[in-house]
């Protein structure tokens, strides 16, 4: 769970670690035989970087894994596309009665186009109210902003300069369960913090001069990225990004979560909560994992 300090410092330096690893030896395997719980946004994370390495080392390094003890993990592994990546086979079978995975769909695009995410959004719009375009152009708006903030420049880590490692690519989580649309979006460029408009340079260089830790600094980018809506692109069809997917969390009282390399933005517009967070952490993610909730009864 990437809120969590723990888990977040526990999960960045594992694939740190992955990424130096998969350069050095020309076999790995991922040891999940004591994962006993998986949570959405750091899965997509783990799956979001073991797709990009396959694509980026190849034969080069041949990545695999262990099993989990644990039959739900192992099922979430096999709905969410990690098996098929590392190259595992299914065992079990996953039916509706596995609430907690059977409704999770997964897609990944290297462009923003609704066709690329058809494999999740033909199977909500079964379940959708007939008033569910707000929905649908948030989802949209989300796929954009996870495009277009993320690839300015090279990521800077160990793989960047290679083809598949570069690509503008992204990875979507979503799930209706319980009237509620679940959707979570990853995209590993450089992060939002590092990505605002040019329009206003002078006022991100005044916040990154704060004496603030790199977290901290990463939060109130994030921030002021709600209110400008737009990263660099400043392109009339792009949309208004983080600015629109926010409007429509506290129109239909959902819950918005944006975890961006070392900073994180929660803000929960359910009628029984208005919380708000600001975390900050040592380690970066290297990208931006949004995570959008709202409840269909709303929409």
């Amino acid at each position: 769970m990437l809120l969590n300090t723990t888990t977040h410092h526990e999960l960045t330096a594992f694939l740190r670690s992955l990424r130096k690893e998969s350069l050095r030896n020309e076999r790995l395997t991922i040891n999940f035989k004591h994962t006993e719980r998986v949570h959405s946004c750091g899965t997509l994370l783990l799956v979001a970087e073991v797709d990009r390495l396959v694509r980026a080392v190849g034969p080069r390094c041949e990545i695999s894994c262990t099993y989990p003890k644990d039959p739900t993990v192992e099922k979430v592994f096999q709905q969410i596309g990690l098996f098929k990546l590392l190259g595992k086979e299914h065992r079990l079978e996953v039916t509706e009665e596995d609430r907690d995975v059977f409704h999770w769909k997964y897609a990944t695009g290297v462009e923003v186009a609704p066709i690329q995410a058809d494999p999740i959004l033909k199977g909500i719009k079964a379940q959708l109210p007939t008033n569910f375009r707000k929905i649908v152009v948030g989802v949209e708006e989300a796929m954009d902003n996870a495009v277009h903030h993320g690839h300015i420049e090279p990521r800077g880590d160990r793989l960047s300069g290679n083809e598949e490692a570069d690509a503008r690519r992204w990875w979507l989580f979503a799930e209706i369960l319980d009237d509620w649309l679940h959707v979570v979006f990853c995209d590993l460029g450089v992060g939002i913090p590092r990505s605002l408009p040019r329009s206003w340079s002078e006022e991100a260089g005044d916040i990154m001069r704060l004496a603030l830790s790199r977290g901290k600094k990463d939060v109130r980018m994030i921030c002021r990225s709600f209110e400008v809506g737009r990263t660099r692109t400043e392109l009339d069809h792009r949309g208004k990004g983080l600015k629109n997917i926010a409007a429509a969390a506290k129109d239909l009282g959902g819950v918005l979560t944006v975890h961006s390399n070392a900073g994180c933005v929660r803000r929960d517009y359910r009628p029984d909560s208005k919380e708000t967070n600001d975390l900050s952490y040592k380690r970066s993610i290297m990208g931006t994992v949004v995570q959008w909730s709202v409840p269909l009864s709303n929409a």
